[in-house]
């Protein structure tokens, strides 16, 4: 994930976030300059003679801010409550499928809840949910029908 923002909560100047998908990985840039990791969730910002300290909340999943010159900027929204509903829906039907669905199930879950989050309108999220529900639910059934059939004799 990778956003950049300019806009007043970071005085105008470049603020560049990116977090790794898979190992979490956090790369800070404040008007062109790395930030130095001090702790866990805390960075350093020096530029010459004044010296920031950075503190970063959440993950991509529910939700970035940092903390910087007193403000809190809001990097990544939080999930709404229908969009975690949604893809909920699109893992709860699969589980019936024993762990061959979960595992679709699951992945074309998470899929879906980084999808919506970028789309604006609730309908379209709707029906791009239902669509991954029921790719999920087909991938599952062909999947464990295909391996029941393979290890017994249906």
């Amino acid at each position: 994930m990778k956003i950049i923002l300019n806009n007043e909560q970071t005085k105008n100047k470049e603020l560049y976030y990116e977090e790794g998908f898979w190992t979490g990985k956090r790369t800070i840039k404040y008007n062109g300059t790395s930030l130095t990791k001090i702790k866990r969730n805390l960075y350093e910002y020096k530029d010459g003679e004044t010296t920031e300290y950075f503190e970063i909340k959440g993950n991509q999943l529910i939700g970035v801010t940092i903390k910087m010159f007193g403000n809190v900027v809001e990097v990544a929204r939080k999930l709404t409550w229908y969009e975690i509903v949604m893809s909920l829906m699109v893992f709860i039907p699969c589980i019936l499928f024993g762990a061959i669905g979960g595992a679709f199930g699951g992945g074309l879950g998470f899929t879906n809840l980084i999808i919506i989050r970028n789309v604006e309108k609730w309908w379209l999220k709707l029906i791009i949910s239902l669509q991954f529900a029921i790719v999920a639910l087909l991938m599952s059934y062909i999947f464990a029908y295909l391996i029941l059939k393979t290890f017994l004799i249906i």
